[in-house]
């Protein structure tokens, strides 16, 4: 039970294995327990999330793969549930709660897609000013707080995915800094989890996951809690930098990790 990775994508979305695909990977990974989460439907055309149409379908595929691997692995079916989506999350095991654009006079902005459409939002939408456009990342985040169903926050600082390479974002920026800050005293006070993400290490954007070093001091300081996710969105990426996630967690004097035990979230201690 100890073991376990909540945040999966599966072709039913934008990743690239099938869900059994992935379920034989999580098993092949010693994992206890595996987690799919596809992104929620949108209001919107788009590529890269549920349809809306196939979201029963997606259910009922989690939960033939549950009965089947039963032996081997507990398969919980979740969805990541962008605060853009326009129905309640209700119906699944567990809900990770994301921000993924900002919207900007009627136009939606990726927040992550790739380093060009990261740049076009700030230009077009921001004149330049980073600081302006994290704020209008963080500020959606609270409104997470008011879903009950959301346990998990996904991907807390996600515009920094591509900084390493590109540094879109000042995150020591004093502005950056308290709009992080704001959003985040409003999630702990929710009680909601945070992920340790290792998604963009996987993928090659990043050498450390979200959030970064400094949020998760700031998020230990307010008592909140924490869980480790891989947002692997193909088998090879299932429970990738899970040490380094625990090594980082350690550092930042958190001692205990929340996991799904087929009920309710559980602390364990961090091995």
């Amino acid at each position: 039970m100890n073991s376990q990775d909540l945040h999966t994508h599966s072709v039913w979305d934008d990743g690239q294995n099938t869900l059994e695909e992935m379920a034989n990977a999580a098993v092949a990974a010693n994992l206890d327990a595996i987690g799919f989460s596809g992104h929620s439907p949108l209001p919107y055309r788009n590529r890269w999330a549920l349809q809306a149409d196939r979201l029963e379908a997606y259910k009922t595929e989690a939960r033939r793969l549950k009965k089947l691997f039963a032996a081997k692995i507990d398969i919980y079916l979740g969805i990541e549930w962008d605060v853009m989506s326009t129905f309640q999350p209700t119906g699944f095991d567990y809900v990770i709660g994301s921000v993924h654009h900002v919207t900007v006079n009627g136009t939606i902005y990726s927040a992550d897609a790739t380093p060009e459409t990261v740049e076009t939002c700030l230009k077009d939408a921001f004149h330049g000013d980073a600081d302006a456009s994290a704020r209008a990342y963080f500020t959606q985040l609270p409104a997470l707080a008011k879903i009950a169903e959301v346990d998990i926050i996904g991907h807390f600082d996600l515009p920094t995915k591509f900084n390493e390479t590109h540094g879109f974002y000042n995150e020591e920026s004093p502005a950056y800094t308290a709009a992080a800050l704001e959003a985040m005293e409003a999630l702990v006070e929710a009680d909601k989890i945070f992920e340790i993400n290792t998604g963009a290490i996987s993928r090659g954007y990043r050498t450390t996951p979200y959030p970064s070093r400094k949020l998760l001091l700031e998020l230990k300081r307010m008592g909140g809690r924490i869980t480790i996710n891989s947002d692997a969105h193909s088998v090879s990426g299932i429970a990738l930098g899970f040490d380094l996630a625990k090594e980082l967690a350690r550092s930042c004097g958190f001692t205990e990790r929340w996991i799904f035990d087929g009920t309710s979230f559980v602390p364990v201690g961090i091995e």
